[in-house]
């Protein structure tokens, strides 16, 4: 486990989807997963979590999440030589695993276009559909509080403030059989919102497969003791993480959700976080995330695009009739 994670962490790319802690919350839910290495003379060049999730018909695929294929740590040769290994073995069970094809959505950006004509070259397609946010907003949380504060919009100031004065209260959830609080909110939210959330098993063995590794906390915003919002946050090397959120129709206008963001912000930095990652935002003010993404850049940060997936036909001719069902075209 520490060596797999060292050299995650060691990367500059490196994210909790690829953590071995990660890959043990998939194998809990149920996903069978490989973890893959290639090694030289000691020296890891390239490692991948793989994970097999179902489609219909007996079919699967392999997904490898924000993977790391070209470590441009290493040089061109080994990166080559260590991405056609992985990329064989995968091929070679594919049949057996009934898999049609290798997904992944690497930490790219759409300009990085020498890692693409790599990926290209490889036959890999850019699919029209994204599995992760393929944009998310980051803030340097390493300025004192004070500092961040300034850097938010006046209005997110306002209402931090607000919560303050209504005497909003977020604490960290000490039991486990409290993930009932987010799955009840969740339910709420999703009504609310009109999204289809995971499954309650799926936020349930998260937490408790990621807070066995002390990497995930499960904080609530309270008003007299009535949960009004709640989160999902992975601490993951220097990188604090927002994953997954809700809240309640009640008491909106006392602001729980600023209050629950600027707790998150502080317990992050106490465990020497310098990035909080608030996860997916849309630009689109069409979109249907263009409430949340309002409120995600009031908190200022930086903007981080990504090029989605790409995915690798490991079966061609399942691949095809895939391509029909999806009603999509594939660059």
């Amino acid at each position: 486990m520490q060596g797999w994670d060292y050299f995650v962490l060691q990367h500059p790319d490196g994210n909790l989807l690829q953590s071995w802690a990660w890959g043990e919350f998939q194998k809990d839910f149920g996903h069978p997963i490989w973890r893959l290495a290639v090694t030289d003379n000691g020296n890891t060049l390239a490692q991948l979590l793989v994970i097999k999730i179902p489609l219909k018909l007996g079919w699967h695929i392999f997904y490898a999440p924000r993977a790391i294929l070209i470590n441009k740590t290493q040089p061109a040769s080994h990166q080559h030589t260590a991405m056609k290994l992985i990329i064989d073995y995968l091929k070679n069970i594919a049949l057996s695993e009934k898999v049609i094809l290798f997904r992944t959505d690497p930490p790219l950006s759409s300009s990085d276009t020498t890692a693409l004509s790599i990926y290209k070259s490889i036959g890999f397609l850019i699919s029209p559909r994204s599995t992760q946010p393929k944009t998310n907003l980051w803030l340097d949380i390493r300025p004192k509080e004070p500092n961040l504060l300034l850097q938010m919009k006046s209005k997110t100031r306002y209402n931090i403030r607000l919560a303050e004065k209504h005497q909003i209260k977020v604490r960290v959830a000490q039991k486990p059989e409290e993930i009932a609080i987010f799955n009840n909110l969740i339910r709420t939210t999703s009504t609310r919102d009109g999204f289809h959330p995971h499954p309650e098993n799926y936020y349930t063995q998260q937490f408790s497969t990621l807070d066995k590794y002390n990497i995930m906390s499960l904080l609530v915003a309270e008003y007299d003791g009535q949960p009004l919002a709640t989160a999902l946050v992975s601490f993951f090397g220097h990188t604090a993480t927002y994953l997954h959120g809700a809240s309640s129709n009640q008491h909106r206008d006392k602001q729980p959700t600023y209050a629950l963001h600027w707790e998150i912000i502080k317990a992050a930095k106490q465990r020497d976080c310098t990035t909080y990652d608030l996860g997916g935002i849309n630009l689109n003010d069409n979109h249907a995330w263009a409430g949340i993404t309002r409120f995600k850049l009031g908190f200022g940060g930086n903007i981080v695009d990504y090029i989605g997936n790409l995915e690798l036909p490991l079966n061609k001719p399942w691949f095809k009739l895939y391509q029909l069902l999806v009603h999509k075209h594939y660059d």
